[in-house]
C-alpha cells in the first residue's frame, strides 16, 4: 500500500515512465471511438442512482486523446498567472493526469462536445499538494474555460477545491447573471469519488457519489462544454506541486437538449 506521504513520488515516477503515452506524443492521432465502459461494481454514481441511461459521449482515458474531441489549453494561466501547457497532461493506467509544477506551469482541457441541457459526470481522485492549486471540473460556454469570466456571466463549477492542500473540502459554484450560489461538503478527495451536475431550463443540481449536494432554481442558458483544469493561484495557499487524476468523463443528454 502506498501511504499518503509517498503518493506524489509514486505518481511522479509512474508518469516519468510514460513518455510514449504523454499527450504531446498523442495529439492528432485519429482513433475509433471506444464504447463507454459500464460503471465498476460498487462505484457510486448519479447516472446509476438516477437511471440516466447510456451516455451520448464519454472519455475513458485508456488510449489517445483526439483533437477532434478536445481543446488543449496552451496559453497564460488563470488570470494570467503561470502557464497552461499540453505538456502537463499525461495518460497512463487508464487515467488522465493533470500536473501543476511549483512555478505555475499547469494544465487544462475542454471537451468539444457541448449541450445546453443535460448531465455531466466524472470520476476524480486528487492528491495532497499545493493549496495554491485549485483542481476544477466545470461547465463553461462552448469552447473551453480558459478565461476568468465568461462572456455570458455563466459558469458551473461542479467541483472546485480552494486553498485545501489535504483535499478534504469540495465546493460547488453556480454563476449566472442573477449572481453566485455555492455549496460545500467534507469528504476525503484523495480517494475516488464521482462528481456530477444536471442542468435543465429550470434548475441546476449537483451530486457527489450519486447523492445530491447542491440545488438551485436558477439555470444557465448557453450551450456548455465540460472542462478539466488545475488552476494556479499564487500567494493564495501553500506553494508547491499538485496532481489531479481523472478516471473517466461522461456526458448524458436530456429531453431538452442533445450533445454536440
Amino acid at each position: 500500500m502506498i501511504t499518503r506521504s509517498h503518493v506524489r513520488v509514486a505518481v511522479l515516477s509512474m508518469v516519468a515512465a510514460l513518455t510514449v503515452s504523454t499527450l504531446s506524443a498523442a495529439q492528432g492521432e485519429v482513433v475509433s471511438a471506444a464504447p463507454c465502459a459500464p460503471a465498476a461494481t460498487g462505484e457510486a454514481s448519479a447516472a446509476q442512482a438516477l437511471n440516466w441511461g447510456a451516455p451520448s459521449w464519454c472519455a475513458e482515458f485508456d488510449d489517445y486523446l483526439d483533437e477532434s474531441d478536445w481543446v488543449f489549453y496552451d496559453s497564460a494561466g488563470h488570470a494570467g498567472n503561470g502557464r497552461r501547457s499540453p505538456q502537463q497532461l499525461y495518460l497512463g493506467n487508464g487515467a488522465l493526469y493533470l500536473y501543476g509544477r511549483e512555478d505555475g506551469t499547469t494544465a487544462g482541457l475542454a471537451a468539444r462536445h457541448d449541450q445546453a441541457y443535460g448531465r455531466w459526470e466524472t470520476r476524480i481522485r486528487l492528491y495532497p499538494g499545493a493549496g495554491s492549486y485549485h483542481p476544477v471540473a466545470l461547465l463553461w460556454p462552448k469552447d473551453g474555460g480558459g478565461n476568468v469570466r465568461s462572456s455570458t456571466g455563466e459558469e458551473i463549477d461542479f467541483l472546485e477545491v480552494i486553498d485545501d492542500p489535504e483535499r478534504q473540502r469540495p465546493n460547488f459554484f453556480l454563476h449566472t447573471p442573477q449572481g453566485q450560489e455555492q455549496a460545500h461538503a467534507n469528504i476525503d478527495m484523495t480517494t475516488w469519488h464521482t462528481y456530477a451536475v444536471e442542468v435543465t431550463p429550470s434548475s441546476v443540481v449537483g451530486y457527489i457519489d450519486g447523492q445530491e449536494w447542491f440545488r438551485s432554481g436558477n439555470a444557465t442558458r448557453s450551450s456548455m462544454s465540460v472542462c478539466l483544469q488545475l488552476d494556479w493561484f499564487p500567494g493564495q495557499g501553500s506553494s508547491g506541486e499538485a496532481w489531479m487524476e481523472v478516471d473517466w468523463l461522461r456526458i448524458y443528454p436530456s429531453s431538452t437538449g442533445t450533445a454536440g
